[in-house]
């Protein structure tokens, strides 16, 4: 290829390549709010204008042969020729130290001064048709900006990110200073000469969006560079081995075999675009970017999701999540019964209010969300409005389930036998004639009974405080059979601090006095013992008054309600795992809980 074809391809590559990274710049500037920081739009046009104007006058000299108009050129040079004025101007502004303010300030003026008097130079002889650039105004620009380098290192080298500025400036320097290199006089330059000299901004540009704007380079410009790349160096590679070789011994206007193998090549390069955009977005995003891993960033949120129990923890891990994957200054969430008026709001999707919200600050690094970036908002947002709604529902069952427990509760205090408390007045009424003292201490059990009762507020008590609800009941019922009541109560000191259902055993000992002793003449007794083997709790409930036979067991448990309660609490709190048995042995009645001791009331 001829060397000023080769030139020509290189200012049509590079001042795309420009006017397309300084039109990215301006587009994501523009997007910030209105107090932010306004230079960088102004590097952004001063490189677009330069960009634009020189692939319109060097695309008009290489391609249609003929000279381009000066004052386009003229506005091509000038632009160019601010770009060093405005990073000077962008390092120096935050000078910090006092002393030095009014240095920086002098500088900046003296700055655009200068890229000023070197833009009248080019519109002077564009005006009078000498030729543009000018080589004065080119001269000025190189020497001063090369001159200022010392005063404005000396100025930098103690701040915060000097070698960052440092490098932007010497960037922005050097896009001016090259131009030399391809402005000699009746000088035909190598390709590489006139890329150096006409393209160096290009650098700048990049170093410019690499430091502010990385994501949003590697998302929306390398990606697709990349991609597009590896697609020409395939092309070439292809038409060099294949192309050449076929076409030097077939002729393309009358040989089938060389139009279908080109015809094969060109449909296979069309094919081979979409997997060469997966590889480069692969290599941007894991080995530029190193971005997680989206699949697996999922996977684990779910598994933590399983360990909590609050919805203002589900926020709290979505938050986190999220935060660092997507470059967020700042993830938080709010509570909302509507649509948030939140730009960048996320809304949680639970189904019933109140509602979350994700708010997302601004994204670092120019980043921006794209496809997979709102594929995973989504995902994990869904996943952490499905356990917000298990969670209520959990709680909404919990509740459900202790109103009814508490409703179960209430009836079975209402159900204290009225006969129990009928016989324990008369018994106390007939004492207050015959011994009032005795009538006082059972008035003082039935009142101790009464209060127990009542008190059992919670579904759950101990052990202990069961059997000592049992036992005021039972000394009342003393006072009424006497000698022919007999008990003994049995329970380690070790089982009574285990947690039981309320009024378990009462009904049991109710059940024994009204249908065991109180049909014998002679009485008998009622024994209340405890084990345990580590697993399961028994409490066992004996009486040796009148004999049952089966018939009657189970004719007493379809009649009585206490015991009825009993197994429907017991089959809520425990499931299978408790149970309730009553056989007759031998001379006496035998009642047994067993329930586990692991799971609580």
């Amino acid at each position: 290829m001829p060397p000023h074809n080769v030139a020509a391809l290189v200012h049509l590559v590079g001042f795309l390549t420009g006017a397309a990274l300084y039109g990215m710049l301006f587009a994501l500037v523009l997007r910030r709010p209105a107090g932010d920081d306004r230079l960088p739009l102004v590097t952004a046009i001063l490189g677009l204008i330069w960009n634009v104007s020189g692939l319109a006058a060097f695309g008009v000299r290489d391609f249609a042969g003929v000279d381009p108009p000066l004052f386009l050129v003229a506005t091509a040079y000038s632009a160019l020729g601010f770009l060093p004025a405005v990073v000077v101007h962008s390092v120096l502004r935050s000078q910090s130290e006092a002393r030095y303010r009014r240095t920086a300030a002098v500088l900046i003026w003296t700055s655009y001064a200068v890229s000023t008097a070197a833009e009248t130079l080019m519109f002077w002889a564009a005006s009078h048709g000498s030729p543009v650039p000018s080589p004065l105004a080119l001269q000025g620009l190189t020497w001063f900006y090369l001159a200022l380098t010392i005063p404005l290192f000396l100025l930098t080298r103690r701040r915060t990110g000097s070698a960052r500025a440092w490098s932007i400036v010497a960037l922005a320097v050097f896009a001016v200073s090259a131009l030399h290199l391809s402005h000699r006089e009746g000088a035909t330059e190598s390709w590489f000469i006139e890329l150096a000299g006409h393209h160096a901004s290009v650098p700048l540009i990049f170093a410019i969006l690499y430091q502010d704007f990385r994501f949003a380079l590697a998302d929306l410009f390398l990606k697709r560079a990349l991609a597009l790349f590896a697609l020409v160096a395939i092309a070439f590679g292809l038409y060099v081995g294949v192309e050449v070789p076929l076409l030097a011994q077939h002729d393309f206007r009358d040989d089938p075999i060389a139009v279908g193998v080109s015809v094969i090549l060109w449909v296979g390069l069309a094919l081979l675009y979409p997997p060469l955009c997966r590889g480069a977005t692969w290599i941007i995003d894991r080995v530029v970017l190193k971005r997680d891993d989206y699949k697996r960033l999922r996977e684990m949120f779910d598994q933590r999701l399983e360990a909590l129990q609050e919805p203002t923890a589900v926020m709290n891990a979505l938050a986190d999540a999220l935060r660092v994957p997507l470059a967020a200054d700042e993830m938080r969430w709010i509570e909302t019964e509507a649509e948030s008026d939140d730009a960048g709001a996320i809304i949680i999707p639970t189904t019933e209010p109140p509602q979350y919200a994700l708010v997302t600050g601004p994204l670092a690094e120019g980043r921006r969300l794209l496809s997979d970036d709102l594929q995973l908002i989504e995902n994990m947002a869904l996943l952490a409005a499905r356990r917000i709604d298990a969670i209520r529902l959990s709680r909404e069952r919990f509740q459900q389930s202790k109103l009814a427990t508490e409703a179960e509760l209430r009836a079975l205090r209402a159900q204290v036998n009225p006969h129990f408390l009928f016989n324990a007045l008369n018994t106390i009424g007939y004492l207050i004639q015959t011994s009032p003292a005795r009538a006082h201490g059972t008035l003082m059990k039935l009142t101790s009974l009464l209060r127990g009762v009542l008190r059992s507020a919670d579904a759950a008590t101990t052990l202990g405080d069961e059997i000592d609800l049992v036992s005021a009941y039972l000394e009342i019922e003393r006072a009424r059979f006497e000698e022919r009541l007999c008990v003994e109560i049995d329970v380690p000191r070790e089982l009574r601090g285990i947690r039981v259902p309320a009024l378990m055993i009462q009904p049991l000992v109710e059940n024994a006095i009204k249908h065991g002793i109180a049909r014998s003449r002679n009485g008998g007794l009622v024994a209340i013992e405890s084990r345990s083997d580590g697993d399961y709790l028994s409490i066992i409930v004996r009486n040796g008054g009148a004999k049952a036979t089966d018939a009657d067991i189970a004719r007493g448990r379809k009649n009585c309600v206490g015991l009825s309660n009993l197994d429907a609490r017991l089959r809520h709190h425990y499931g299978d795992d408790a149970s309730v048995t009553l056989i007759p042995a031998g001379d006496e009645t035998r009642a047994e809980i067993i329930l586990p001791i692991a799971r609580r009331a």
